[in-house]
């Protein structure tokens, strides 16, 4: 977003008096400077409060003594806003806002106090101007991160003023990188959406997760009813398998479908075409007495083989209970037993040291080795102890599965039993009748209605196909935005542009040092020396000026990189301005001479930042709080840098204020 700071204006409370006018240049390296307690530092509060912050930081005091409303005057986007703010405590929600119209008389009107006579027509809400501008700057109402923490609320345009400003205290810190991430939950806020400034997510890619993770969501749920009902519909089996048992006796079928491995639905499917042939007048399979002496044959030998299984399960059940039995057994009578015995060793141990015995006080080891090896037994003891305590040696687990598979195999006998009865029962003898197979194909005939009211729906099927198909195509397309979107690429241009900039700076071993950055893992950097590969958080490196340096290097190398995502087709979300205050303060207040080594190191800071300006084609509107002299960045450029004022006898509150 292209954003530029005209004016910043204090309205007095003394309605008398002149407003208080700053004026700033676009694309330039903005200065105020001079000595201390000027007001300088307010500045940053100043146009962040007007900004929308939802605290007033303004220093108590002059400034808020004698100040009845803090404004700014910007471009953005080539059009032209007024942004005021109350300076009252219990107005903090009011704001003043006016977007510029050729003709207007409110323009005219703002550059004096006569505005605040009728203020409140140009009054509105802290959350109509946050809407605004989150509006302008193309932030959409959709939470970025997984909606699993409460910092996953949507991104907004107040949460670039992190890139923003650096003040006093954060410029040369070691351990907080960015303005308001010292308290944890602007920290967490900010790593949320660091992906989405980055422009390695971008809201296509955060809807498109949203779709498919609540399409996956509708899917499994499908998918757990489905389960559900295609298990209950297969516990039919043994019950629907019983009147095939009766087909066969009856010579009504000669199909081969096994009991141990048949479904529901081919034992229904058989069971149809049973009732098609009866309706049809087949009363009789051709072949039906041989599938009725091979399903005999075959139900005997599944029975057989169940039983055998069955013996070698509890032939294993049985050796468990003996194995825990003489585990419980060991604990109680052994174990217990060599602790109580065991017990003394370390009172002996204790008694001469290391080099007399125990028991006669000779100078001899033998019997201190001796012990050493019973107090090694003891500590093994009573690790076994331990286990037997906490369940580890149990074999509980391994009766339980056994237990399973027992009583499966059990069910699975009694169902063959009670087929082969059917099928040797002496109701055979009346399988002539007509009139049984016709009532028996009755009873199929409602078996198979019942089924079809229970079995899983081929309409839910399809719909968890459907399902899959959608989320399969979705995925594509994301697949496809991952690669524009290369999160990896993105973080490594970053930290190779922060590295370029600490070259510039004065920084110790910067040849030898490269910064790496990861919003994901912390948002601070961390420096890796490129001889040993080790990586250490800025806190490690130690000094002031190197905190310093790598502060300017990250947040100009930041917004280079922002400044050229338009370029690749992704969205700056960022405003280009950058407002740093008194970067110089590691080697200043010391009293210099022109060939100090800190002199030189201090016009490298301007040195940078006109170097950062070309680089940006100066799109980006820097402001510099100082207290240097001109000296500093005179004989650098006479283009790029903007003297707005020199706070030596004046300051930011005019003396006829007070």
């Amino acid at each position: 977003m292209n954003f530029q700071i005209l004016n910043i204006i204090l309205y007095p409370k003394n309605k008398d008096l002149k407003p208080r006018f700053l004026t700033f240049k676009e694309g330039k390296i903005n200065i105020i400077t001079g000595t201390s307690q000027k007001g300088k530092s307010a500045i940053i509060n100043i146009i962040d409060y007007c900004l929308g912050s939802g605290e007033c930081n303004i220093p108590i005091g002059l400034i808020r003594d004698t100040t009845e409303v803090f404004a700014i005057y910007v471009k953005i986007n080539n059009e032209f806003f007024f942004f005021g703010r109350e300076n009252f405590d219990d107005h903090k929600s009011k704001m003043y806002f006016y977007k510029e119209e050729s003709n207007s008389d409110k323009k005219i009107e703002l550059r004096s106090n006569k505005w605040l006579r009728n203020k409140e027509d140009y009054s509105i809400n802290t959350s109509y101007f946050k809407s605004f501008m989150n509006d302008i700057a193309g932030f959409k109402n959709i939470e970025t991160g997984d909606n699993q923490s409460s910092f996953d609320h949507a991104a907004s345009f107040r949460d670039t003023a992190a890139f923003q400003f650096q003040t006093q205290n954060i410029i040369a810190n070691p351990t907080t990188m960015f303005y308001k991430t010292d308290s944890w939950e602007h920290l967490q806020k900010l790593k949320t959406i660091f992906p989405l400034i980055l422009g390695y997510k971008s809201y296509e890619i955060i809807d498109l997760e949203r779709e498919i993770n609540e399409l996956e969501r509708v899917k499994n749920r499908k998918v757990i009813t489905f389960e559900h009902i295609k298990a209950q519909y297969e516990n039919w089996q043994a019950n629907v398998y019983k009147y095939y048992t009766q087909a066969i006796s009856l010579g009504l079928t000669i199909s081969d479908i096994n009991i141990q491995n048949s479904t529901v639905d081919e034992i229904k499917n058989e069971l149809v075409s049973i009732v098609k042939r009866v309706n049809s007048g087949e009363l009789y399979k051709n072949g039906s007495i041989n599938r009725f002496s091979e399903k005999v044959t075959e139900l005997n030998n599944d029975r057989n083989s169940k039983v055998r299984v069955l013996e070698d399960l509890k032939f294993k059940y049985n050796k468990i209970i003996q194995l825990d039995n003489s585990r419980a057994s060991y604990v109680d009578d052994v174990a217990r037993e060599k602790e109580q015995r065991l017990q003394p060793i370390e009172w002996f141990l204790q008694r001469k040291g290391n080099d007399a015995c125990p028991f006669c006080g000779e100078n001899s080891k033998k019997a201190v080795n001796e012990l050493i090896y019973l107090n090694e037994e003891k500590q093994k003891n009573l690790e076994v102890l331990k286990k037997a305590k906490s369940n580890e040696l149990s074999f509980e687990k391994e009766k339980a599965v056994l237990k399973l598979e027992i009583n499966q195999n059990e069910i699975a006998i009694s169902d063959i039993d009670e087929n082969l009865h059917l099928l040797l029962s002496k109701e055979k003898e009346e399988n002539d009748s007509l009139q049984k197979i016709y009532e028996f194909s009755g009873k199929i005939e409602h078996v198979i209605d019942n089924l079809n009211k229970i079995s899983p729906s081929s309409e839910l099927f399809l719909e968890i196909k459907k399902l899959e198909e959608h989320i399969a195509t979705e995925k594509l397309k994301l697949d496809g935005l991952y690669k524009k979107f290369n999160k990896k690429a993105s973080l490594k241009k970053l930290s190779n542009i922060i590295s370029e900039y600490s070259k510039l700076l004065p920084i110790e071993d910067k040849y030898n040092r490269i910064v790496h950055f990861d919003p994901t893992e912390s948002l601070n950097i961390k420096i890796e020396d490129i001889k040993t590969k080790n990586k250490y958080f800025l806190s490690r490196i130690g000094s002031g000026a190197n905190y310093m340096g790598y502060h300017l290097a990250t947040l100009f190398g930041l917004h280079e990189y922002l400044n050229q995502l338009k370029g690749v087709g992704k969205v700056n979300y960022v405003p280009t301005f950058l407002v740093l205050d008194q970067p110089s303060q590691v080697y200043y207040p010391k009293e210099f001479t022109e060939e100090s080594k800190d002199i030189e190191d201090t016009k490298k800071i301007f040195e940078t930042t006109y170097e950062f300006m070309k680089r940006t084609n100066n799109k980006i509107q820097v402001i510099i709080l100082e207290h240097v002299p001109t000296s500093m960045w005179e004989n650098i450029s006479t283009d790029s840098f903007h003297l707005v004022e020199r706070w030596d006898q004046d300051a930011l509150i005019p003396g006829n204020w007070y």
